[in-house]
């Protein structure tokens, strides 16, 4: 066996893992062995595992309230797939986004990202990614309080779940139901309808309940540490409060799970239950707590919720001062949200648009090959070889077998800030400016091309690897101290760049897929950096270690 077919199997062993921690909810364990795998993938001709790995990065992420990280990851990996027309691991990745965006508070673009993935997974082998997309979409409709559409959608993916034998799946969605009565409890209360409130949720008890013995048996820890805090919830209602101490007992026994939203969930949850059963000081403790646990996760609803308990808590006590407070907090909080809501939108805007203009490309690339036979070689805005060239250049590299070369793909960090802040007339002198640098730091024997947008590859002949490294550190550097602010005051510059030589056996298009994930790592593990190799330790490491 080589050493390609044993990354791989590795690789395939550590994802497998990885899924299985992640769909029993220990998401921190999940996100060590993706993060492994990633590396592996990177440094490697591994493409699929590499963005299989990237998708449970971000995946895991998301759960784990680091919303940030988890959308560049799956964005980054839903650019490859669209370029590579890979519309299984495109579903699979949208998927996990609209989970992503439903965190965050995007509901309607959750919605539409959903109902993209499951439009594309049309396959049996794609049922798990079809049901993620319904129960989304329900989730996205309960929200909403369009409960007549969400009810037969949750009924539906029950169905395919239990075809399928889909046992965990299955636990999620009787949750997701018991959610679904929770709410219309809620709004019958509103009404002032206190008995189908109580009938309601009675119902939703005796679902959530059912929820977790699946989840028991099927060995799904989140959906039991979520429903227990749930069922604490219903029960302190009921003024069954011993009950819902054992449930609260029950959530601790697996807070080894626990994300920072569980957390906020148990304490707000926990508030409630002391102020039920008169306890103050132990309510207003607990709502400080989930407060507290609240303040750095993206989670567009659990801040607000812990505000809000807080201040009821403080009603109860009489501390109408206090009260008041939490009520301007809970607006502020409010106002916050909505304008980082459309920071989130603006992102999600800007990648349908890029995967819009991908798409034309390709079915533009495919329909009129002719016309881009005759397109020139050279990049008119830089001067230097073009898209084009490099392909013909890796062409010629194929059929010279054996031939030594060491291929370098750079890409300017943040240069959307850039054409945003500062406009795209400078962002165009910014990349001239690049690609001077770039000529007098190679020799005239190296190929330099601009591939599209910022982002750069270079074709070195008959260098070591030590060669090439302190040709490619002396590049970074001199793009990072160049005195950028001689085109605009303020304006700064880095950029990222990965490294792959060739090994026997091996085409140029591996080469460079080495070389391309390495720069997506570069990127993932800080920038302004270059990642020639990824060690032993940092792949054996259970929590990898910055590449620096």
């Amino acid at each position: 066996m080589n050493a390609k077919n044993s990354t791989q199997i590795e690789i395939d062993t550590i994802l497998s893992q990885a899924l299985e921690l992640g769909q029993t909810g220990d998401f921190r364990q999940a996100l060590s062995l993706s993060e492994r795998a990633f590396a592996l993938a990177a440094d490697g001709a591994h493409e699929d595992a590499f963005c299989d790995a990237g998708i449970q990065c971000g995946a895991a992420l998301g759960w784990l309230g680091r919303s940030e990280e988890a959308i560049e990851y799956v964005q980054r990996i839903l650019q490859r797939v669209v370029k590579r027309n890979d519309q299984v691991r495109e579903a699979r990745a949208r998927a996990v986004y609209a989970n992503i965006l439903l965190e965050v508070g995007l509901d309607t673009e959750c919605y539409e990202e959903a109902s993209r993935a499951a439009s594309m997974a049309t396959s049996p082998e794609q049922a798990d990614v079809l049901l993620k997309a319904m129960d989304l979409q329900a989730l996205v409709m309960i929200f909403a309080d369009d409960f007549r559409s969400a009810a037969p959608l949750l009924d539906e993916a029950v169905m395919i779940a239990d075809q399928h034998g889909f046992d965990r799946v299955s636990a999620m969605l009787l949750m997701h139901i018991g959610l679904l009565n929770t709410r219309i409890a809620e709004g019958k209360l509103e009404e002032g309808d206190q008995k189908s409130h109580d009938e309601y949720l009675e119902i939703a008890l005796h679902q959530t309940e059912q929820a977790i013995q699946m989840a028991r048996e099927s060995g799904n820890r989140r959906i039991e540490l979520v429903g227990s805090a749930n069922l604490a919830e219903f029960m302190s209602d009921f003024g069954r409060f011993d009950e819902a101490l054992a449930w609260l007992e029950n959530w601790q026994k697996m807070q080894d799970i626990a994300t920072p939203g569980n957390w906020v969930h148990y304490y707000y949850t926990l508030c409630d239950f002391e102020l039920e059963r008169g306890n103050i000081d132990a309510a207003l403790k607990a709502g400080h707590q989930a407060i507290d646990a609240a303040k750095n996760i993206s989670s567009a609803d659990n801040y607000a919720n812990a505000v809000r308990r807080l201040g009821r808590a403080y009603e109860v006590a009489g501390d109408y001062k206090s009260a008041l407070e939490m009520h301007k907090l809970f607006h502020n909080e409010f106002r916050r949200r909505t304008a980082e809501k459309g920071r989130w939108k603006g992102k999600v805007d800007e990648l349908n648009q890029e995967m819009e203009r991908v798409k034309a490309l390709l079915q533009d690339a495919s329909s009129d090959m002719e016309r881009l036979k005759e397109e020139a070689l050279t990049d008119p805005l830089t001067g230097l070889a073009n898209r084009r060239a490099f392909d013909q250049h890796m062409e010629q590299l194929y059929l010279q077998c054996g031939h030594k070369y060491a291929i370098a793909v750079l890409d300017l960090d943040h240069f959307k800030a850039v054409n945003d802040a500062f406009s795209h007339v400078l962002g165009d002198k910014v990349l001239r400016k690049v690609a001077d640098q770039l000529t007098n730091g190679c020799r005239g024997t190296d190929l330099i091309c601009r591939i599209g947008g910022e982002e750069f590859a270079l074709i070195f002949s008959g260098s070591t690897p030590k060669q090439i490294h302190q040709v490619c550190e002396r590049l970074r550097t001199s793009i990072e101290m160049y005195n950028w602010t001689t085109l605009a005051e303020g304006l700064e510059m880095t950029a990222s760049i990965g490294v792959a030589h060739a090994t026997p056996g091996h085409t140029p298009a591996e080469v460079f897929a080495k070389a391309d994930n390495r720069l997506f790592y570069a990127k993932a593990k800080g920038r302004n950096r270059v990642v020639t190799g990824i060690s032993t330790f940092e792949q054996d490491e259970s929590k990898l270690a910055s590449v620096k």
